[in-house]
């Protein structure tokens, strides 16, 4: 599965179970500016599409909601497939995606805190492995000698300082997470809301694409 918007869609679910205009505005909450909608029916397009992959499923009408009879729209949650495929298409994610920047830190942000730091380890070890790629490029002493050799630099700097960037988001994303698996632990309550944090969908603080904490 390519599309971005379907990958989304399923986050959403993972974070919470919604119906489609529920899941349309969260989606222009989390995503706006990083993946666009051109339309609501992009929605039920990814809904389809999950369904027929078996990653989400229709909740029966007696989960629905008390309001269901009043306003009678299709609830979905995800399958213990679309759990497993969705973590594993995160552990694939690589630095060099084009996405913008927080899309990562909300998608990661969804799964339990086990799973995030697996991926946040995944994640700084390729940006770690791109570093080694370029640092060849850096460290050649001598004065650029071509307009080529100049912008073959230029163009190497920008990729390292971005990578490096990216290496101390991913430390800081693995103490915040540790320090919220402590706290989760420890029944401590979650400090915005004085609830205690969703241990199975496992939310924590770097949710929000743009938000405070969503550095990546």
């Amino acid at each position: 599965m390519r599309s971005p918007i379907h990958w989304a869609v399923l986050g959403l679910l993972i974070e919470r179970r919604g119906h489609a205009y529920d899941l349309f505005q969260r989606f222009d909450s989390a995503y706006a500016g990083a993946i666009e909608l051109s339309s609501h029916s992009q929605i039920n397009g990814a809904l389809k599409a999950l369904q027929q992959r078996s990653m989400i499923e229709r909740l029966p009408c007696d989960e629905e909601g008390p309001d269901a009879r009043a306003q009678p729209r299709a609830r979905y949650q995800p399958t213990a497939k679309g759990l497993r495929d969705y973590e594993q298409w995160l552990l694939a994610y690589s630095p060099r995606g084009t996405n913008a920047p927080g899309v990562f830190a909300h998608q990661v942000g969804v799964l339990p805190p086990a799973s995030a730091l697996v991926a946040i380890e995944r994640f700084e070890q390729a940006c770690l492995s791109e570093t080694s790629s370029i640092r060849l490029a850096r460290e050649q002493g001598s004065p650029p000698s071509s307009a080529l050799q100049l912008e073959a630099r230029l163009m190497a700097e920008e990729k390292y300082l971005a990578l490096a960037a990216k290496i101390q988001w991913a430390r800081y994303a693995r103490s915040q997470i540790e320090a919220f698996a402590s706290a989760q632990a420890h029944g401590l309550p979650d400090t915005a809301s004085g609830a205690l944090p969703d241990a199975r969908m496992g939310a924590w603080p770097l949710q929000r694409v743009g938000g405070r904490g969503s550095g990546q």
